[in-house]
């Protein structure tokens, strides 16, 4: 199968939305770490104030033009010239929304993929569980610079890492899937972070950036010790169930759910219980029609306070390194993408597993949001919404 979109999204500037893993290069902690350690990573910026000035308010009900429809969908299709399945979704606020899924959820043995079958979204969950660990915050059970000591007590500088270090990736704890030989069978929390915390660590707490899946489900267990219940009834409390997610869930080891098969160069990836091992970092099977109804709701106060959504995208580290174009900045489980050649300046956050990769934006220039979920490891996400974002955009040309 060739995997070759030729769309500035395809490029290294949108690579950083696929699974992170080392740092892009820093001091390593030693026993002189302090809270007074100053901040010397990459560069920092916030969302400009320009794009709070947006009515997040306005609804996503009802169904986009036929003639815009008629334009994503034949979009939908050249995307399937690459991939196998997608998922994908466009909301225009005060306009309406269209979704669709086609292709196939399995090459092997053919299968024909559901209209509303789930695809692995990954990293995308961050922000599902950044929102719960701020929702505990607005509730005074949990405030950002709580240190980790007292879940953690084992953990590097546990007297350091706080909460909001986990949620911006600063903590400097290794990310587990960046270990040699991780392999891909199913790893339980405990597992996970023990193995992250048994390395030392990238550098002090505070004072540089590194994408860390440990601190991600160090926050789910976190959540499940506050909230006595495991991290899965707390997202359906919380998140999915208010929201009506009725097709997000996480992924557990051993439990068939109805999620298209992965893969990679158009081959089948037979390992589903690698899926439910990143957890809180990563877990979650979802659609492109859910992603969309999430991130509206975000942005429009109905899941967190205006003010801490906006707080969300203040001060946020470039993400430089191996797997990155430079092009992203990381907030509290948010990214900011800024591709000038492309979307232009976009909110939202990306995931990237063994099989997958998705994308899920709102693209203020545009006041549209958009979710792209591909079964295909091969390529990315983002090429297909570029290929949307270019739909509208024409479109709107002709209108």
């Amino acid at each position: 199968m060739r995997t070759t979109l030729k769309d500035p999204a395809r490029r290294g500037a949108l690579a950083t939305m696929i699974a992170m893993a080392l740092p892009w290069g820093s001091a390593r902690a030693d026993e002189g770490c302090s809270a007074r350690a100053a901040y010397a990573g990459p560069p920092r910026r916030s969302a400009p104030d320009a794009v709070w000035q947006r009515d997040f308010g306005r609804a996503i009900d009802g169904e986009l033009p036929a003639d815009l429809q008629q334009s994503l969908g034949d979009a939908l299709d050249r995307m399937l010239q690459h991939v196998p399945a997608a998922s994908v979704a466009v909301a225009i606020p005060g306009e309406g929304s269209w979704r669709a899924t086609r292709g196939l959820a399995r090459t092997e043995p053919r299968e024909a993929v559901r209209p509303d079958q789930g695809f692995q979204v990954a990293s995308t969950a961050k922000t599902l569980t950044a929102a719960i660990v701020l929702q505990l915050v607005e509730e005074r059970r949990l405030a950002l610079g709580d240190s980790i000591e007292r879940w953690f007590p084992e953990a590097p500088n546990a007297g350091l890492v706080t909460i909001e270090h986990l949620l911006r990736h600063t903590s400097g704890l290794v990310s587990f899937n960046a270990l040699p030989d991780f392999g891909t069978k199913y790893r339980p929390p405990a597992e996970v972070i023990a193995l992250g915390l048994a390395q030392k660590p990238q550098f002090c707490p505070g004072t540089n950036w590194s994408y860390s899946n440990t601190g991600y489900a160090m926050l789910g267990t976190i959540v499940e010790r506050l909230e006595s219940a495991s991290f899965e009834q707390v997202l359906a409390k919380r998140l999915t169930g208010p929201l009506a997610l009725t097709h997000t869930t996480m992924r557990r080891p051993g439990v068939e759910l109805p999620v298209v098969s992965g893969h990679a160069a158009g081959r089948p990836v037979d390992a589903p219980d690698q899926y439910a091992t990143p957890y809180a970092a990563g877990a979650l099977a979802s659609t492109a029609g859910d992603l969309v109804r999430f991130w509206h709701a975000l942005l429009g106060g109905r899941v967190l306070p205006p003010a801490t959504v906006r707080r969300m995208f203040v001060d946020m580290p470039a993400m430089l390194g191996p797997y990155s174009g430079g092009n992203a900045s990381y907030g509290m489980g948010v990214q900011l993408y800024d591709v000038p050649d492309g979307p232009g300046l976009m909110l939202g956050h990306s995931g990237g597993i063994e099989g997958f990769t998705s994308v899920v934006a709102y693209v203020p220039a545009d006041d549209l949001y958009i979710a792209v979920s591909f079964n295909e490891k091969k390529v990315p996400a983002e090429a297909g919404l570029w290929s949307l974002l270019r739909a509208v955009r024409a479109w709107r040309v002709l209108r």
